[in-house]
């Protein structure tokens, strides 16, 4: 989970980075630059839905807890695929920015027609958030992440929140949260068996 974590944390700083060297001519339009970040923003929301699996198999209690988080976070991060893949489509059809704002109306009810996807974009980023700082502050309460990381979490969303230009900012404090994760005490039982291996008979 520690390492997962900080690699999709660092996916999202390479994709603000390329998001504000593609943004330096003051718009954000089609091409390499908006292709590249969207495709290093898809894998990071990707490796953070497996991190959502495992963190709540690190539980040691609250376990049914864990799984509702984890439902949350999973759709909060299938909020933001919808909204990634829409983003490429559009990318790849259109010319210039204007032509983007034209075609991504075609895109509303993607895929399957469905009124759903308007309220569930707007939703999704605190999903997302809710989950994995739910799953966050139980692995606190087990003793495996210190109590700064849900703090961290909450901070690097509302970086990113307030100005996407602050994403690398938030990617950052993202992957210090994951960074602090500890691995898990040996059991009582473990600690108490002796190794009958090593023994011998005398």
């Amino acid at each position: 989970m520690k390492r997962l974590g900080m690699i999709a944390a660092g996916l999202l700083v390479a994709y603000g980075i390329i998001r504000l060297i593609e943004g330096m001519d003051g718009s954000h339009g089609p091409g390499l630059g908006w292709t590249a970040g969207h495709l290093l923003f898809l894998a990071g929301m990707l490796v953070f839905a497996v991190v959502l699996v495992l963190a709540r198999g690190e539980l040691i209690r609250r376990r049914g807890v864990g799984t509702a988080a984890v439902v949350v976070g999973l759709l909060g991060v299938a909020a933001f695929v919808r909204v990634i893949l829409v983003d490429l489509m559009v990318g790849f059809r259109a010319e210039d920015r204007a032509g983007m704002s034209r075609i991504s109306d075609e895109y509303d009810r993607w895929p399957g027609n469905l009124d759903i996807y308007e309220p569930l974009s707007t939703v999704g980023p605190a999903l997302f958030l809710v989950g994995l700082l739910a799953l966050a502050v139980l692995l606190v309460l087990d003793r495996r992440l210190p109590v700064w990381s849900p703090i961290l979490l909450a901070a690097g969303f509302a970086v990113i929140t307030a100005n996407l230009d602050l994403m690398p900012l938030g990617g950052l404090l993202l992957g210090a949260a994951f960074a602090s994760a500890v691995r898990p005490a040996p059991t009582v039982d473990a600690v108490r068996t002796p190794d009958l291996g090593n023994r011998r008979d005398g």
